[in-house]
């Protein structure tokens, strides 16, 4: 009997027939009766399942693999080829690696080409020989090899991850899947790299994915602490799940060992296939010059001063590998530079010249716009005016405070939507409290962490590079974190994932914060323990200390306002001097001469220098290239900028929560939220904190007088007093709400008024009925006829 080539346009049923019968013909010893097969099986291969399906495609392009049952029992793995096609060696070692995987372990292993057939025993590789076939020596054989050996089990593995790219695809698929799965959490926990069901696509992904397409050898992703880069590694597993030319394997470099010994431990544990680095470096070499897709290792959490690391970047992307070999790092800009250069620091090293590398840094507008809609398919959005924060650009807040949404009592009722704030506040450092429980280790010591945060913030002899980045970025020098925690403590937070070491754009090593909502928490614990000392000696020099320092820090105005509050509550008094102080220090505007030189640092871009030249254009300096700019093309007169916003963006924030101040008789207590609603409210000027990207922070604004501008009501909730309206209007009764309007409308400021409307737009989309009309109502008939008569440019037809 011969089985004849199937054409091209062979249905599966046919297939399925010309299979069977190559079946009974190899195998005509046994009743046919007894005899099944399956076209599809799967072993375990570690924590990995592969399955092996047998279709008519896969025959036309080689051969067929099915599983041969007898009577429901594992009998044979059974591979068809080709007929004309030789019965090789190779051909051998294939079915017995898939004989010995499988569990239970089928007897022997059947080679077929429709003419020659080979039966092999699968304990022992040799051709099957018993006096006669039958059911008894069937039988005798079973009994001889109920064990496999480790050695067969390992040579198994190995030539399943060499030869054949359905087995080790789906393997190393499975590895990264496993891998990222491991550092993946629920909301509910923040320590985990990843949040599952929830991934923010970047255009850096897209990139990096075409340039691997084209057969790049390395790609790497850089960018500043905490902008999304490992997230884009996972994003890069997952837009490759099904790829036909590309399988990624992720490895977390994070470890002082070399790049080779990493990927043997990653598949002996994924796999359970031991390996030595040499072994992994072997395979790596044959999977690089073999047909069939390329890998590509994604390799995450670089750190710095890794020489061992070059040295095997280097080796890999070399000649020594083929081009079926590819590599995709995540790496911070630091470190980067580091890299790049050559050992002795002279000109470019190796991996540059073969490098293509891409930035990846704040949300751009359009990342924004599908990171929003990410967020709207698990019931969280955020309020109109969002686009225009540069704070949530940054992917590490749009996850602390989509946390705190995901995890409040009312998320939990699935018909509501959690609407976030526009403007990062007080409850990132609140829910960071809820969460992280600081008595116990590794969270206790992020206090002595934040001690040398502000040791570092205070040091003004610190390189400019790095004062500027810190304005951005938790990061903290290695020396003066040594200097407050023992070694044993800082590897014991290296471990935990609650700081990484990487090398500022200033050349320092630093250690960047993992969790910065918690760092907010502790840094305004310990600015509350030395605020009352400072406010009762001097209320004066307590509020440019506590200006001062909120202007160095991250989120310094959120830290410093909850410092206040943090201070009220643990001596029970509000310092009316104190607030009285910040009252003091309006905001001013600031007018910059044509030459005035200055420096900036901005998330994906790090420093440039700036020169203001005339009819308001500036000249930027970034790595050597110098582009002119104007910002408005219809201002041409001098440069304008707001300084001293400190104390009143610490004010927007405190204002937002109830403040009683108490008297010792038996006056009753006088809110002071009010006032400081109103009082910073009225500000003629746009309160919030500048940097960031100039296309974020750009907002439209109506431009009364030279002395008064106003946001223009378009453009949402943009600043922390606005938001602490809506706060306001949300929280209180109708009573307390409309004696809010009338003491605020008495004798009110041009710049309050827009700040009411805005606010008031807000509630009117209230899902509180009774008070969304409340707001509607005061809107039309209070505050509009005002707007119409103070500010008519103010209101759009």
């Amino acid at each position: 009997m011969s089985i004849t080539a199937l054409s091209s346009g062979t249905p599966e049923a046919q297939f399925e027939a010309q299979v069977r019968a190559a079946i009974l013909h190899a195998l005509p010893w046994l009743p046919s009766d007894g005899v099944t097969h399956q076209k599809s099986f799967s072993f375990q291969f570690g924590h990995a399942t592969v399955t092996v399906k047998a279709e008519a495609k896969t025959y036309i392009r080689a051969r067929a693999d099915v599983l041969v049952l007898f009577k429901g029992k594992h009998l044979a793995i059974f591979e068809l080829k080709r007929p004309g096609e030789k019965l090789t060696t190779n051909d051998n070692e294939q079915g017995l690696s898939y004989a010995r995987m499988l569990h239970p372990r089928p007897p022997l292993v059947v080679l077929s080409n429709g003419k020659d057939v080979r039966i092999l025993e699968t304990h022992s590789g040799e051709v099957w020989q018993p006096e006669s076939k039958s059911e008894l020596a069937l039988a005798a054989l079973i009994a001889a090899g109920t064990e496999v050996a480790q050695a067969d089990l390992k040579r198994a593995v190995e030539t399943l991850m060499g030869s054949d790219p359905d087995v080790w695809v789906q393997a190393l698929r499975q590895a990264t899947a496993h891998a990222i799965e491991e550092l993946t959490g629920d909301w509910e926990k923040p320590i985990s790299p990843f949040v599952r069901g929830f991934l923010m696509p970047r255009k850096a992904v897209h990139l990096a994915l075409q340039l691997l397409e084209d057969r790049n050898r390395l790609v790497t992703i850089e960018g500043g602490p905490l902008s999304g880069k490992s997230n884009a590694l996972r994003e890069l597993a997952s837009s490759t799940a099904s790829h036909e030319k590309l399988v990624v394997l992720y490895l977390d470099a994070d470890v002082d060992i070399d790049l080779f010994e990493r990927l043997a431990l990653l598949l002996g544990d994924a796999l359970d296939w031991p390996l030595t680095a040499a072994e992994a470096r072997q395979w790596l070499v044959k999977l690089s010059r073999a047909n069939g897709p390329a890998l590509v290792l994604a390799i995450d959490n670089v750190g710095p001063d890794r020489h061992d690391l070059r040295r095997d970047l280097e080796i890999l992307t070399s000649n020594l590998f083929g081009p079926a070999l590819r590599m995709a790092l995540a790496i911070d800009d630091g470190i980067a530079e580091q890299l790049m250069t050559r050992s002795a620091g002279r000109g470019p090293s190796a991996l540059n010249n073969r490098a293509r590398r891409i930035d990846i840094g704040p949300l751009d507008n359009e990342e924004f716009e599908v990171a929003e809609r990410h967020l709207s398919d698990h019931r969280l959005s955020f309020a109109i005016g969002a686009r225009h924060n540069n704070h949530l650009r940054a992917p590490w807040i749009i996850r602390a405070m989509a946390t705190d949404a995901a995890t409040s009592p009312k998320y939990q009722n699935d018909e509501l939507m959690a609407v976030m704030s526009p403007v990062p506040g007080l409850d990132v450092i609140d829910h960071a409290r809820r969460i992280f429980d600081v008595s116990q280790s590794p969270f206790a010591r992020y206090r002595e962490l934040a001690k040398a945060v502000l040791t570092d913030c205070h040091d003004r002899t610190r390189p400019y590079e790095l004062i500027l980045e810190s304005l951005e970025t938790f990061v903290v020098r290695r020396e003066t974190v040594l200097a407050h925690l023992s070694g044993s403590d800082v590897q014991q937070m290296l471990d935990s994932g609650l700081i990484r070491e990487t090398r500022s754009e200033s050349g320092e090593n630093v250690f960047v914060i993992r969790l910065p909502e918690l760092m907010a928490s502790e840094l305004a614990q310990l600015l509350a323990e030395e605020l009352p000392n400072f406010t009762r000696d001097d209320a004066g020099s307590a509020a440019t200390w506590l200006a001062e320092t909120a202007s160095n820090l991250p989120l310094g105005d959120v830290i410093a306002a909850q410092a206040i509050i943090d201070a009220t509550l643990r001596g029970g008094w509000l310092s009316l001097q104190l607030i009285t102080e910040l009252l003091k220090r309006a905001p001013t505007q600031t007018t910059f001469s044509s030459g005035t030189r200055t420096a900036g640092w901005m998330p994906g871009v790090g420093i440039f220098n700036m020169t203001f030249k005339g009819e308001g254009a500036i000249l930027l300096e970034h790595q050597g290239q110098e582009h002119l700019v104007r910002l408005d093309e219809s201002d041409e007169g001098e440069h304008v900028a707001i300084s001293d916003l400190e104390p009143y963006l610490i004010l927007s924030h405190l204002a937002g929560h109830r403040l009683e101040l108490m008297s010792t008789d038996t006056t009753p207590a006088y809110r002071l939220d009010p006032v400081l609603l109103v009082r910073v409210g009225s500000t003629p000027l746009t309160v919030r904190r500048p940097g960031g990207c100039p296309e974020v922070s750009a907002v439209p604004v109506h431009e009364i007088s030279g002395e008064l501008s106003v946001v223009c009501h378009k453009a949402g909730v943009v600043e922390s007093v606005t938001w602490s309206l809506v706060r306001f209007f949300g929280r209180e009764d109708e009573t307390e709400r409309d004696q809010f309007i009338n003491f605020a409308l008495d004798g009110a400021e041009p710049a309050l008024l827009p700040r009411l409307d805005i606010a008031l737009q807000h509630i009117a989309g209230s899902a509180d009925k009774a008070r969304a009309a409340w707001a509607a109502s005061i809107r039309v008939k209070r505050i509009q006829p005002l707007l119409n008569q103070i500010l008519e440019a103010y209101v759009h037809s």
